[in-house]
């Protein structure tokens, strides 16, 4: 696993240009045919919060105590758990959808991921404007402790990238059983305290959120950025030394099938 992490570590510096060069085409190739391009950024978000603030006013859903005003709360919970999701998806997919690059021209596959990451971390930091300007207008005062709150995302960007690697990998061998990933992967922000209180009274629910390690990644980041606070300190870091683990095996077995996967890919 060392060895997989130095290698990683000099094929990104080796390739560098390479992986600016891909991440400028990535970021004007996915807004130029929109007409109004980077807003969706600002859109999405909003109109997906939009929806849960109609449904708990209208008494569906009964969040418990958020500590902030509902609003600020899901939206910044949902930009957290997007942050997850995102990179989940994007390093799902890098070989069905940049395999053909690989096969066309030898280079490091770990490039490809060091792009995926650099364009979702730009795409993320935009609408993270939006989330302080809310919080902001709320009412909410940002402490020194809240300039962790970037580096406190770092296990959560692990452990998607993990996940990731491996779907990628079984994505050319095993369709169905990624497809049942991508759907549970979709199933769990309704059972992590996205839209509800960590802290909520719903019977077998509360005993899942409670070992559900996304409870303590996310809720730490959440509370560090809009109180000032830290939630859960021993199981987040007990949660991130996993999530660290997990990031090393993964990428250890991404570099060790990749290339057959790959073989596989041109044969079919």
């Amino acid at each position: 696993m060392v060895k997989a992490v130095a290698d990683l570590w000099s094929g990104l510096r080796d390739y560098r240009f390479l992986i600016r060069q891909l991440v400028r085409v990535s970021i004007v190739g996915g807004y130029k045919k929109s007409f109004i391009g980077l807003a969706w950024m600002f859109i999405l978000p909003l109109l997906a919060v939009l929806v849960w603030i109609v449904l708990n006013r209208a008494g569906v859903v009964a969040p418990g105590d958020t500590g902030i005003p509902y609003p600020a709360y899901v939206l910044l919970s949902t930009s957290i758990w997007g942050f997850f999701l995102e990179i989940y998806k994007s390093s799902s997919n890098v070989l069905a959808n940049e395999g053909k690059l690989l096969i066309m021209k030898d280079f490091p596959k770990e490039v490809l991921l060091a792009e995926k990451t650099v364009v979702h971390l730009i795409n993320f930091a935009i609408p993270l404007v939006l989330n302080i300007c809310v919080l902001l207008l709320f009412g909410v005062r940002f402490g020194w402790a809240s300039l962790l709150f970037p580096l406190s995302l770092l296990p959560l960007l692990l452990l998607g990238l993990a996940i990731g690697m491996i779907v990628a990998v079984l994505r050319i061998v095993a369709v169905d059983i990624c497809t049942m990933i991508d759907e549970g992967m979709k199933l769990l922000m309704f059972v992590t305290p996205i839209v509800y209180a960590p802290k909520i009274e719903a019977g077998w629910l509360s005993g899942f959120i409670q070992w559900n390690p996304l409870t303590y990644l996310i809720g730490f980041s959440r509370e560090l950025l809009s109180r000032g606070t830290f939630f859960e300190p021993a199981g987040y870091l007990a949660c991130s030394l996993v999530a660290a683990l997990f990031f090393l095996f993964a990428l250890a077995f991404f570099r060790a099938t990749a290339k057959r996967v790959l073989e596989r890919l041109v044969n079919n």
